[in-house]
């Protein structure tokens, strides 16, 4: 969105199918959601190996530069035999489906050239034109609208025609192709109102006709967000909802047009925080995965089509104000990629709703919570974006349960068994559950600021001593610690006790389960643990203290 120079190339990826009834499902999650972008021709073998292991399908291929010529050979856009290496590796080498971008200024010639020749390499997907309108540093978006004001040659009602003349090209030409646009580049409450509703209700309901059928023009509204401001959940869900509203208006529409086209929906095709003087979140931080990862949730709960952060290399990952990227210099993942790839390495079929109820002394906007389920389990994310660690629960039978400060409850199917997690999650991390669909605890990834990359933590075994039976497995993290660590899957007061391997007790206390142990004061080295509950159940664990 920043860079001039900049093409993109974004990655959605699919997701299965529950086999439980349609009604039990919940919010279906499309089965090209996640995703990312990208402005080179291809990216390095290091970089495509760790999108393979993500899981990454489909790719777009576009951007700012898509609608102009570098005068640069090998790199000029509006010469699409340049495309076509990078359709072929995004096929060949990424395993993935290739969606490519068609420039609002090609001509009507062009576009069935484009088409007929894009098509016969395999490619089905167009997007048509890129971030259209301007930002309130270039000129009026009022003026762009009301007044009828070009920017870079056309106005709102311009771009709107040609867009509508382009998309009917397609169809014609092949119309089975589906189309997204208009990427429009501001999320904001006055472009929403302005030209948002505008363009859904003037595109959202047009079609062509090719034989006997009537085709919609448009398949997907998509547009980009960069925050400069810090915004969280609650203003976000206000945009999202107002979005929403305008596509449900247009639906009723289309389905009395034809009752056979599937719904007009969202995507987020270009996503990141942004590197000006009074950004709160740099795209190169941790909180930025954080901010990718909330949007991602508000639009699975409407059923996008993909989100899709930008990008995976941008500025050579200098961190300076044009850098986007979600790989650093050295092709490691930034926050960005990390969060994107926990979600979409973990994904399930469906979004699962819920709701979050908070100590009056805290926002609710502190922790946000992301739940996805199908027929064979549970992912929960948990992410506390404040300077305070925070208490919670999380329960899978919509019911409030524990005392945490921050107390969850996500609509598991009927019949889970009410399995709790409780503890404590860190100020500036991210906790990400696996679950089995009965709701026992499979694993546990932590995350913070501090970390290189996220940790990933199996069941600790849990022994039953006399008078106790077997507990649901429970995770010790981080592990190693270094200030404290906490003991997840237990609730209610606990003994704590530390010993050296030589024996020495080191520490021994009694505690709340999800209140963290600190063991800053320790010298470095391996203890044993062990934790007993009120009904004498036992927990032993090996704990490392850098």
């Amino acid at each position: 969105m920043k860079n001039p120079l900049r093409t993109t190339l974004f990655t959605l990826l699919a997701t299965g199918a529950a086999t439980l009834p349609a009604a039990a499902q919940g919010v279906p999650v499309s089965t090209n959601f996640f995703g990312i972008n990208y402005w080179n021709n291809q990216p390095n073998s290091t970089i495509t190996a760790d999108l393979n292991s993500a899981g990454m399908k489909f790719y777009r291929i576009g951007g700012n530069e898509r609608n102009r010529n570098t005068n640069i050979a090998a790199h000029d856009w509006s010469v699409k035999e340049n495309w076509l290496p990078l359709v072929s590796y995004i096929k060949n080498n990424l395993n993935g489906e290739p969606l490519v971008q068609l420039s609002i200024n090609l001509t009507d010639a062009q576009v069935t050239t484009w088409v007929n020749y894009f098509t016969s390499n395999g490619v089905s997907y167009f997007a048509i034109g890129n971030e259209a309108d301007p930002a309130p540093d270039q000129m009026s978006m009022t003026d762009w609208v009301t007044n009828n004001q070009p920017y870079q040659g056309l106005s709102y009602y311009g771009f709107r025609d040609r867009f509508k003349a382009i998309a009917r090209l397609v169809k014609q030409a092949n119309n089975n192709c589906k189309i997204i646009g208009g990427d429009f580049r501001l999320f904001y409450d006055q472009p929403i109102s302005l030209y948002y509703s505008n363009f859904i209700s003037d595109v959202g309901d047009e079609y062509v006709t090719v034989g006997t059928r009537k085709i919609p023009l448009l398949d997907t509204f998509s547009f980009h967000y960069y925050d400069s401001q810090g915004n969280r959940e609650q203003v976000l869900t206000s945009r999202f909802d107002t979005v929403q509203g305008y596509l449900d208006n247009v639906n009723t529409t289309r389905h009395g047009i034809d009752a056979t086209w599937t719904d007009l929906r969202m995507a987020v095709t270009e996503v990141n925080t942004e590197a000006k003087s009074t950004s709160l979140w740099k795209p190169y931080g941790f909180t930025a995965g954080q901010f990718v990862a909330t949007m991602t949730k508000l639009a699975l709960a409407r059923r996008a089509f993909c989100v899709t952060p930008w990008s995976i290399s941008e500025s050579n990952s200098d961190q300076g104000a044009t850098d986007f990227s979600l790989y650093n210099a050295n092709n490691t993942r930034r926050s960005t990629m990390h969060h994107v790839a926990l979600l979409s390495q973990n994904k399930r079929a469906n979004y699962m709703p819920g709701d979050q109820e908070t100590n009056a002394s805290y926002a609710k906007d502190d922790l946000v919570f992301l739940g996805l389920r199908d027929a064979t389990g549970y992912t929960v994310l948990l992410m506390n974006n404040s300077d305070n660690a925070r208490t919670y629960s999380i329960s899978l039978d919509n019911t409030y349960r524990g005392t945490a400060s921050a107390r969850i409850k996500l609509e598991g199917y009927s019949g889970v068994s009410t399995d709790l997690r409780t503890g404590t999650i860190n100020a500036h991390m991210s906790i990400l559950y696996r679950l089995t669909a009965s709701g026992t605890f499979e694993s546990k990834t932590y995350y913070d600021n501090n970390d290189a990359a996220p940790v990933l933590q199996r069941p600790a075994s849990v022994t039953a001593t006399a008078g106790g039976s077997s507990t649901a497995a429970v995770a010790v993290y981080p592990n190693p610690a270094t200030a404290s660590f906490t003991l997840d899957g237990l609730a209610g007061p606990v003994e704590v006790v530390l010993q050296s391997l030589t024996g020495q007790q080191v520490l021994r206390q009694r505690q709340e389960a999800a209140a963290p142990v600190d063991v800053s004061r320790l010298a470095a080295g391996a203890y044993l643990l062990t934790v007993t509950t009120e009904t004498s159940q036992v927990l032993r664990r090996k704990v490392t203290k850098e």
